[in-house]
């Protein structure tokens, strides 16, 4: 199966730098439209594209002031708006400082609790965040964030052992995110991570509990009533025996670390002593309650893992079998778990001792897995989200998939599947229960509302029931700037038409990528495009052969590297190479947008242009933020006929031999930019709902258009100052452009 690049999450917009130019005095611009600008003298609009490749913040900023101040100037109106868009963002940034430094010292003087801890962490991160360099290092030292920070630890360590694992889970997780480059708290994300999950597998009506406890302890609204439909760890883990363990931890020995069989097994022991221990589990497993069942089979779990630790040699296929024999027939003297849950967790805890990427892909989760790699899958074709009551919503029916076709629309309430009530799932079980195998029937009831002239208020509901037959969904990876159509693929693929400038975003490197990418190619330069906005923020990877494939279309270089991978050896594996014969892109200027969210694939692609651009082999920008950090191979291998392995093999590397994967205690990872636009976090969460809401076309079941609101208009990413990493993109690929229109005049 090909290699797959992905990230984990995102979980915060990241502070980087900022530009120093926010006191200048300018026209207010708002309200102006986009339009075309008038050539700019080559000199100047070169000048900002080299001051931006270089990392110059100050000449950038003294080009920006100059075309700002004189109207006379090309570009005046666009740079006075993106000056005016920066000062508005400080502006925005001393406020919310305030905000926060006055939360925290809130919290901090709060009675101590879980609660108020949290709280005084989320300040503390947000503080951290908002602050421009250099002076993160002093927000980690000040007193009051240190003590904090003590606090939480202890707090965090005494929730864990009194069994509140939910609140222990929460301040690790914050911890690990107020010290995220050290790198200090991930070992205990990684262990509470591991014992909410078996809560959630085992007893989800007991993590259900917690988390209602805990969203009212916060003052916030009880969560919608448990709704147990397809929540049956039975179902989840039927296809789960000893053969597939074995075979998983046979295919860990490839693993680029190296991890010692005895030190996985270890962990696979250390897991089922975890599961023993836990006291929500006992209504789940009754052997867990009788004490001295469940003494005897700790008894034994310490036996093997004593024999672990003395046993010079590591153990082999055999002994490996012979282990999990002796685990079973103890069991089934004491606690008597059921044979699949032993195995689920003696393979989850192994697989823990490993690195967060490599995992067993159970049963239950192939069908989530090859939705995530391949681009399509098997479903109805809607996407859905939670409304403000937790119902869950449509957002957008896909063109051409059965539910269009049947006339769901935007913002129908999915309230039942299959005649079984569906509120208080989560969108995970909810994706769960509405697909399946190609072919086979589901039935949704939508509550719609509509108008009615004898209501009240002109509206009423109804309830309508969609029987529908599932097929294959393809999603398309590929987008533009704006929706011209009914179709996935209709899209006006000009930021700026007037002056030749493309936009096309990625959202994933999935096994169409580079197909549809080449029919982006070939429509833009159709129309002319003289220069490319490339935006590969919120990338999380994909197939790692569509990265290549992306990759070439903008080299035009012989024999040069695009990728390669480091395994265990240290040795240079699997390199893949440019081919000038597929570089479509090669000889028009690009500003590539990448960003804390940009992962795996995203940054092999970023990373190869900016390279070579670093040579004068490409012409590009790479602008925005440090991208993620996710540069290890995973290899997937079919360990039966309905479960896989994946499994880290290598670091990836860039043609310069740096290595993309952040590993602990690294400061330096990724892609960094040439040039750095900070957004802060409300910016950032702003402009994602936005571009999503601009890119949903409403359709009926014919496939045409319903009339009725307007989408958004996604110009006012960048009139209103909502994206300002695109809008420094615009200006500068703006700037490019007319200066080489003027070149070209000087040469006639």
């Amino acid at each position: 199966m090909p290699i797959r690049c992905r990230s984990v999450r995102v979980l915060l917009a990241s502070a980087l730098c900022s530009l120093g130019v926010f006191g200048l005095a300018v026209a207010p611009a708002w309200s102006q439209p986009l339009a075309a600008a008038p050539a700019v003298p080559a000199p100047i609009g070169n000048d900002l594209w080299q001051a931006a490749k270089s990392g110059d913040h100050d000449a950038f900023s003294r080009l920006l002031t100059s075309l700002a101040a004189d109207p006379t100037q090309a570009l005046s109106v666009p740079a006075s708006r993106l000056l005016e868009h920066f000062a508005a963002r400080e502006t925005n940034r001393a406020a919310r400082i305030d905000e926060v430094r006055a939360d925290l010292a809130k919290a901090l003087h709060e009675p101590p609790s879980d609660l108020a801890t949290a709280k005084g962490l989320r300040a503390a991160i947000e503080l951290h965040t908002l602050t421009p360099e250099p002076g993160k290092a002093a927000v980690l030292a000040d007193p009051a964030v240190a003590s904090l920070s003590a606090r939480a630890d202890a707090a965090a360590r005494d929730a864990e052992a009194r069994g509140s694992i939910l609140a222990a889970g929460e301040l690790f997780v914050l911890l690990d995110l107020l010290h995220d480059t050290a790198g200090t708290y991930k070992p205990d994300v990684r262990r509470i991570s591991s014992r909410q999950e078996m809560l959630r597998l085992y007893a989800p009506q007991r993590m259900w509990e917690l988390r209602n406890e805990r969203a009212q302890a916060d003052g916030g609204k009880p969560l919608p009533p448990y709704n147990a439909f397809g929540d049956d760890w039975k179902t989840k883990l039927a296809d789960i025996d000893q053969t597939l363990v074995e075979r998983a931890l046979a295919y860990s020995r490839r693993h680029i670390s190296q991890t010692p069989m005895n030190t996985m097994l270890g962990g696979g022991l250390e897991n089922l002593r975890t599961m023993l221990t836990m006291a929500d589990l006992r209504e789940v497993f009754p052997g867990l309650g009788d004490a001295a069942a469940r003494d005897r089979m700790l008894a034994a779990i310490d036996a093997e893992s004593q024999s672990l630790r003395d046993t010079a040699s590591q153990y082999d296929a055999v002994r490996i079998g012979q282990l999990i024999d002796r685990l079973r027939v103890a069991n089934d003297a004491s606690i008597k778990l059921p044979r699949a849950a032993l195995l689920h967790e003696f393979g989850q805890g192994a697989m823990a001792r490993l690195d967060e990427f490599s995992e067993i892909i159970w049963p239950d989760e192939v069908r989530r897995f090859n939705k995530n790699t391949q681009g399509r899958f098997v479903g109805v074709g809607i996407q859905i989200e939670y409304d403000e009551l937790q119902n869950i919503r449509v957002v957008s029916p896909i063109e051409g998939t059965p539910a269009q076709r049947a006339g769901i629309h935007p913002g129908d309430i999915i309230t039942k599947v299959d005649g079984k009530p569906i509120f208080g799932l989560s969108l995970d079980q909810a994706v769960d229960v509405i697909t399946g195998p190609e072919n086979t029937a589901v039935r949704l009831t939508i509550e719609r509302t509509i108008d009615d002239p004898a209501a009240p208020d002109g509206k009423s509901k109804t309830a309508i029931d969609f029987p529908l037959k599932r097929a294959i969904i393809n999603v398309a990876s590929v987008r533009g700037w704006r929706r011209d159509g009914a179709k996935e693929d209709s899209w006006d693929w000009f930021i700026d038409r007037d002056n030749g400038i493309a936009y096309i975003r990625m959202s994933q490197f999935s096994d169409t990528t580079a197909a549809e990418l080449d029919r982006a190619i070939r429509l833009i330069r159709k129309d002319n495009a003289k220069a490319l906005i490339f935006d590969l923020r919120f990338n999380p990877g994909g197939l790692l052969d569509q990265a290549v494939k992306v990759a070439q279309r903008f080299l035009d270089v012989e024999n040069g590297y695009v990728v390669m991978s480091q395994g265990p050896s240290g040795r240079i594996e699997q390199p893949e190479f440019t081919n000038p014969e597929r570089a479509l892109l090669a000889r028009m200027p690009v500003v590539v947008l990448v960003n804390e969210g940009s992962a795996s694939a995203s940054e092999i692609v970023s990373g190869a242009i900016a390279t070579y651009a670093a040579k004068g082999q490409a012409d590009a920008i790479v602008l925005g933020a440090r991208s993620y950090g996710k540069g290890s191979v995973q290899n997937v291998w079919p360990v039966t006929a309905s479960a896989m392995m994946k499994l880290t093999t290598a670091y990836y590397m860039l043609p310069d031999k740096s290595i993309i994967h952040r590993r602990p205690g690294s400061l330096t990872w990724g892609v960094d930019p040439n040039f750095k636009v900070e957004m802060l976090p409300k910016q950032t969460s702003e402009a994602i709902l936005f571009r999503r809401n601009a890119d949903v076309v409403p359709l009926d079941e014919k496939g045409a258009i319903r009339a009725g609101d307007p989408a958004p208009n996604p110009d006012d990413l960048l009139t209103k100052g909502m994206d300002l990493q695109l809008e420094t993109a615009l200006l500068l690929a703006r700037g490019r452009v007319a200066a080489d229109a003027a070149v070209a005049r000087g040469n006639k």
